[in-house]
């Protein structure tokens, strides 16, 4: 330990600066950015499931503790999930390590810690019912952070015997097999809206619109 505390001096002091934010509070040190997302939604009949990939960066020398709340799209016909999950991830997905969550009243409220110059990806996954054929990913609240994204990928799996019968984003590609996979990717995004889609039996669905 003495060893590892002679060479890690810097280190040392970095962590220590994380003790200082977490004990006035998460935001300290807001100059985290994020920069790129990937969207991954199931939906079948009654239900949604979402996992979503977010990428942080701390481009700063000073080590930052940020602290991030996890919307829900909730309304009559779609609860609040009753189950999720919050892990650090790697890039393609693969769960590191869980990260401690708190509700307040109805939100999710968690903090990310990134040392100087550090970049993490967070993990999010939920499932929600849905008593309509339909659903809802929130977007929006990227303009909070007040700059685009730099890239996001989004991608919905329809269950068999269903089909795509509204997005307002157009997609780029379409998948079909034992699940339908619709796709679309944006580079410096600032949404202006979420993204809302609806799906239905075959007979009833109409083609895919409202490109954006």
């Amino acid at each position: 330990m003495r060893n590892f505390t002679g060479r890690n001096s810097d280190l040392l002091l970095a962590v220590g600066l994380v003790g200082v934010a977490i004990y006035a509070g998460c935001n300290v040190f807001p100059q985290v950015r994020f920069d790129r997302e990937r969207i991954e939604i199931w939906a079948a009949p009654q239900q949604i499931q979402v996992s979503g990939l977010y990428h942080y960066s701390n481009p700063s020398f000073l080590p930052a503790l940020l602290s991030l709340g996890l919307p829900f799209p909730v309304d009559a016909q779609h609860p609040r999930p009753s189950t999720y999950s919050i892990a650090t991830a790697t890039e393609d997905g693969r769960i590191v390590a869980p990260i401690h969550s708190s509700e307040r009243g109805s939100e999710v409220r968690f903090c990310v810690p990134l040392l100087p110059r550090e970049e993490k990806w967070v993990r999010v996954d939920y499932v929600q019912r849905a008593n309509v054929p339909s659903g809802t990913y929130i977007l929006v609240t990227t303009r909070e952070w007040r700059r685009p994204l730099r890239h996001g990928d989004y991608i919905l799996h329809l269950g068999s015997g269903l089909e795509l019968a509204s997005t307002n984003y157009r997609p780029d590609a379409m998948v079909a097999g034992r699940l339908k996979t619709y796709s679309f990717a944006k580079t410096d995004f600032y949404p202006g809206e979420d993204w809302t889609f609806a799906w239905g039996e075959p007979a009833r669905a109409s083609s895919a619109g409202g490109e954006k």
